[in-house]
């Protein structure tokens, strides 16, 4: 196996990065309603979407070789949504390749990403996750994220909004 390379992305990365959210998040095909599933794989899959998530967050990625295994997008605050307030950077669409789980690499990805945060001045990094995201649930508490509070259903899901203090 090729040695894992992590670094930021780069704008040519675009598809590469769109067709592994779309392998990393196939798995919720078999759990959402048709419905919800078509929304999401169509998020997943929109290009321009992507690119401008590309322009507002900082993109940390994994390599093995040639090919691109995992994904984390840092938005830096300043940027409020309706689940996040302006002081806090967040964040969004981690992914990894179902052939790669289980090697620590959205835990490594992770862990840049909040290096990061810290580096660059951030104090609050938040996430939002699902009942459907077990392992990450998981993994967001063992790296020192809080439970907030419980979001209203996304997908027809039970979300909850974490944080961590850096």
């Amino acid at each position: 196996m090729d040695t894992l390379v992590y670094e930021m992305a780069i704008p040519a990365d675009v598809v590469a990065i769109r067709d592994l959210s779309m392998l990393s998040y196939g798995e919720f095909a078999a759990i959402l309603e048709p419905e919800h599933w078509h929304t999401m794989h169509k998020n997943q899959s929109d290009i321009d979407k992507l690119a401008a998530l590309m322009k507002q967050a900082d993109t940390y990625v994994c390599r093995s070789g040639d090919r691109l295994v995992g994904v984390v997008f840092m938005v830096p605050s300043g940027q409020a949504t309706a689940i996040y307030p302006a002081e806090w950077a967040y964040i969004r669409r981690l992914g990894v390749d179902p052939a790669f789980r289980r090697m620590g690499i959205g835990r490594r990805l992770m862990e840049i990403a909040i290096e990061e945060a810290r580096r660059s001045g951030e104090k609050i990094l938040g996430l939002h996750t699902s009942t459907m995201m077990p392992a990450a649930r998981k993994m967001y508490d063992e790296l020192g994220f809080s439970l907030i509070r419980e979001l209203p259903p996304i997908f027809g899901q039970p979300y909850w909004l974490y944080k961590m203090m850096l």
